[in-house]
């Protein structure tokens, strides 16, 4: 039996997806040369993860991070530490590979116990906002609705969108396609708008995924121009779904209001990549850095001098720290939002993750 249906093997015992999105995932999103996997004494496959290759967009550049998915032990080996182990080697892998960070949407809310024993800390949140059967989604602008969704205007558009956000797990166009191919298994609705424009003619200004979820339909992005335009999206999928009430996952820092709510872990696998990053986005940014991670010391338990737009490793360093934290909290820290990286005098920027296939 190969890799990949070993994989499939474990991924259809220990996950409740619908046969028609394991054909769709194995068939377009697997890949077999991010795909780990363990076996017991007897040569068995019993835990396997996906480790997949994203980019982000971190202070004006576009690092290497991995996403773990599909992470999965078969139930007669559970409480073995398969998972543990593989976890570890996952975790050594992305660092291996010239990753910044590993990032992983926990499938429950205990799993985010789970993952911080590796390190990860919840830095992804997402501004849920609920809104009622009776709310219309009022534009200003005139909008219409543009129907072919796999053109090359829509993928560009899709890709101006996301690389607007400071802080992004990045998509390439075949995630893109794969995004759309796995709305469609569940069944639910991606709408792409337009607006005349009397010099540019018509262009794309907005777009949102959504699916139903119960008595909800669960709008899980909407990018676009301004305001008016993500509005125009939220109408459209009004006007498709009736008078549906709607949860929409927001981007955190977004201004209409809603809770914050825990959405991903990250936890950095090379803490100098990230700060060289840093330095060099603000020159004037001086720290001295102390971090601890107890597995990944050879990369990332250091201490970091960072100043005149460079960062450097001293760790004969003995003067004064700005901040003496372990590899969580050093994701805390980074990942926070301005007003409190401005208490600990750090640049931090607020991350966001979505469409992810989770």
């Amino acid at each position: 039996m190969s890799k990949r249906d070993e994989i499939k093997k474990i991924w259809t015992e220990c996950f409740k997806d619908p046969r028609e999105y394991v054909e769709m995932f194995f068939d377009q999103v697997y890949r077999d040369d991010e795909a780990m996997m363990l076996t017991d004494q007897s040569g068995t496959p019993v835990s396997s993860l996906l480790l997949q290759n994203y980019r982000m967009s971190f202070h004006g550049e576009e690092p290497s991070v991995s996403y773990i998915a599909g992470a999965a032990t078969r139930r007669s080996k559970r409480g073995q530490g398969y998972m543990s182990r593989l976890m570890v080697d996952a975790l050594r892998e992305s660092a291996r590979r010239g990753d910044m960070l590993c990032s992983l949407i926990p499938a429950d809310e205990a799993l985010f116990f789970f993952y911080r024993r590796y390190g990860f800390s919840t830095v992804f949140y997402t501004k849920e906002q609920r809104f009622t059967a009776f709310h219309s989604f009022q534009v200003k602008g005139e909008y219409h609705h543009v129907d072919n969704e796999m053109s090359d205007e829509v993928w560009c558009a899709f890709d101006r969108f996301q690389h607007k956000r400071r802080c992004y797990v990045l998509h390439s166009r075949r995630d893109f396609y794969n995004i759309l191919a796995d709305l469609k298994s569940d069944g639910g609705d991606f709408v792409v708008m337009a607006k005349d424009d009397e010099d540019k003619g018509s262009e794309i200004v907005s777009m949102a995924w959504a699916r139903r979820e119960g008595d909800l339909l669960l709008v899980t992005d909407v990018m676009g121009e301004d305001s008016d335009a993500r509005l125009a999206a939220l109408r459209q999928l009004r006007g498709l779904n009736g008078d549906t009430p709607v949860l929409l996952y927001g981007h955190p820092d977004d201004s209409m209001g809603g809770r914050l709510m825990p959405r991903g872990m990250g936890r950095f696998v090379n803490v100098g990549k990230a700060l060289s990053i840093i330095a060099k986005a603000d020159p004037k940014f001086r720290s001295r850095i102390k971090v601890s991670d107890d597995l990944l010391p050879e990369y990332n338990s250091h201490t970091f001098v960072v100043e005149n737009g460079r960062c450097e490793i001293d760790d004969d360093y003995t003067g004064q720290l700005d901040l003496d934290v372990k590899i969580d909290v050093f994701a805390d820290i980074v990942f926070s939002s301005s007003a409190i990286g401005a208490i600990v005098r750090f640049p931090s920027v607020r991350p966001m993750i979505s469409l992810m296939l989770d």
